[in-house]
């Protein structure tokens, strides 16, 4: 396969991860965000990753200096004229995003997909921002994009079968596994994982038990790598109270309603690791 320009808009945890992971398998990427030097700073982030990478004897100094030589962080949208993909994960709000594709379509070439990593919004909603909405699709990594091999594709009625062939042959060339879904609430894993984690948290609410029996429980018991409240932390909490809302409300079904141990953590600014502080404690 021909290797392709990648284009990612947004440089925070899931964008800049996103952008490292397709640099670490020699794509040539461009990386941009909505405001002034935060695309250099989600740069900056991902040297550091590579750095400690290198510290622990993971890859060596040439492999960091290579991976960074391949992001190109820019200031100005037109300079993704050239991508042949752009995956976007700014700010999981749909005027944010569908006002970002209103600019981005008279950028990017005719021939350029167009994935949105949205983890609770309708892919199919914003499909219909866009003329070309053939070549458009949910392209939903987890965090952290380096690690976690699935990708789940979302498609829409409109998304056409050679752009999802062209994704996953991409995605394939850099270790990835996806998996298709149509457009619906949560999609897979969020769907099956949310409520899990909302439970947990629930039994934390009624006293039931501590937050390290409960996840111990369900690694010992159920053979889960890790705790759901360990991995509610990881993925952030503020991220599982918004999806467990939008869930609550496309399904109209309250039983969604996040636990009042998420929601106390998420206002008290706990989010988990990305603040040091979740369910559990973390050290800097």
């Amino acid at each position: 396969m021909a290797v392709k320009t990648i284009g990612v808009l947004g440089a925070g945890v899931m964008g800049g991860g996103i952008a490292q992971l397709f640099a670490e398998h020699d794509f040539p990427v461009i990386l941009w965000d909505v405001g002034p030097g935060l695309a250099e700073q989600g740069a900056r982030n991902i040297r550091q990753r590579l750095r400690k990478s290198a510290e622990k004897g993971k890859i060596t100094p040439d492999t960091v200096e290579k991976i960074m030589s391949l992001i190109r962080p820019v200031e100005k949208l037109e300079d993704l004229a050239d991508a042949a993909l752009v995956i976007e994960a700014v700010i999981e709000n749909f005027e944010a995003k569908t006002g970002l594709y209103q600019r981005l379509e008279e950028v990017v070439t005719p021939a350029a997909i167009v994935g949105t990593n949205t983890s609770s919004l309708s892919v199919r909603d914003l499909a219909a921002v866009w003329r070309r909405s053939e070549r458009f699709l949910g392209v939903h990594f987890f965090n952290p994009p380096t690690k976690l091999e699935l990708v789940e594709l979302v498609l829409t009625d409109r998304t056409a079968a050679e752009t999802v062939a062209t994704v996953k042959a991409m995605l394939t060339a850099c270790g990835k596994t996806p998996v298709t879904v149509k457009d619906s609430p949560g999609f897979i894993v969020n769907r099956l994982l949310l409520p899990m984690i909302n439970e947990a948290a629930k039994l934390i609410d009624a006293q039931v038990a501590s937050v390290e029996d409960v996840d111990k429980a369900m690694c010992l018991g159920a053979l889960h790598p890790t705790g759901p409240l360990q991995l509610a932390d990881l993925i952030g909490l503020d991220v599982c109270r918004k999806i467990l809302e939008g869930l609550a409300e496309t399904l109209n079904n309250p039983g969604f309603k996040p636990a009042k141990a998420l929601v106390e953590r998420v206002e008290a600014g706990r989010l988990g690791r990305k603040t040091g502080a979740g369910f559990y404690k973390y050290s800097s």
